[in-house]
């Protein structure tokens, strides 16, 4: 990162923790922008890192997959070593941080985070998610979280409820043109119960960006992170959009907000 990008990230970053702007998206490697943070400089992060290589390679996706269509895309990027990211975002958290991460990876986060560090697996049940396109075993049918808190008292907004979401994969990726986009209902429950507002949110893989309208919507602060330029460009665009009461299909036509763009 050269320092004039670095400095637009402090600046950008500033400004949501100090609460002078509700949001931003820095276009920057996580790895380079993570230690401008300040220890305990988020409230909480809550991320959906690139799972393992193994897991990753040559693996397809189908937000609308359906029996009679063989239309996928690939998942084309590297996979996150938990070992060496979650002491990064821990560090820069005060509170919790939640990350999705595959079934066979929670071992890892667990010990990665540490005992202190480390409360309980969730898991994201996907009932309609895309099949086994070999057909030669099972297909996934949920995905991890890894629920983890830097050391002190816990407390959430769900009571006793148990860590069990249960959501549809199935949205439209022509718009957001992300292979993998988490569902807007499961960002919303994951904000609302983990998180207070006008709590600081990090999400140091960005994507496009559907943490932070859940965000917006609950009245938190967001801070993405996200190394692809077009990913950034397009969470940039559905924050813009989200902050006037408009979704990014609607924003892109041109249609202007409503109330003054009050939600």
């Amino acid at each position: 990162m050269n320092l004039e990008t670095e400095i637009v990230a402090t600046n950008a970053i500033d400004a949501v923790v100090e609460g002078t702007s509700p949001w931003c998206v820095v276009h920057a490697d996580n790895a380079d922008v993570l230690p401008l943070i300040p220890d305990r400089g988020v409230t909480h992060v809550i991320t959906d890192p690139p799972f393992t290589s193994r897991t990753s390679k040559n693996a397809r996706t189908n937000h609308n997959w359906a029996p009679q269509s063989d239309a996928h895309a690939f998942i084309d990027f590297d996979g996150v070593i938990p070992g060496e990211f979650v002491s990064k975002i821990l560090r820069v958290s005060s509170r919790w941080v939640v990350a999705f991460c595959a079934l066979e990876q929670l071992g890892e986060y667990a010990t990665a985070a540490g005992e202190k560090q480390w409360v309980r697996a969730g898991v994201w049940g996907k009932p309609d998610g895309a099949p086994k396109f070999t057909g030669d075993r099972p297909a996934q049918a949920a995905e991890g979280i890894a629920i983890m808190h830097r050391p002190g008292k816990m407390r959430w907004n769900g009571g006793g409820s148990r860590g069990l979401w249960l959501h549809s994969v199935v949205q439209s990726r022509a718009e957001f043109d992300h292979p993998t986009p988490k569902p807007l209902d499961l960002m919303l429950d994951l904000v609302e119960l983990f998180t207070d507002p006008g709590d600081v949110v990090l999400d140091p893989f960005c994507g496009s960006g559907t943490t932070g309208v859940a965000c917006i919507r609950l009245g938190r602060r967001f801070i993405g992170i996200e190394k692809n330029a077009k990913y950034a460009t397009v969470a940039q665009e559905r924050l813009a959009a989200e902050s006037q009461g408009l979704n990014l299909r609607d924003a892109r036509a041109g249609q202007l907000p409503m109330f003054g763009g009050a939600k």
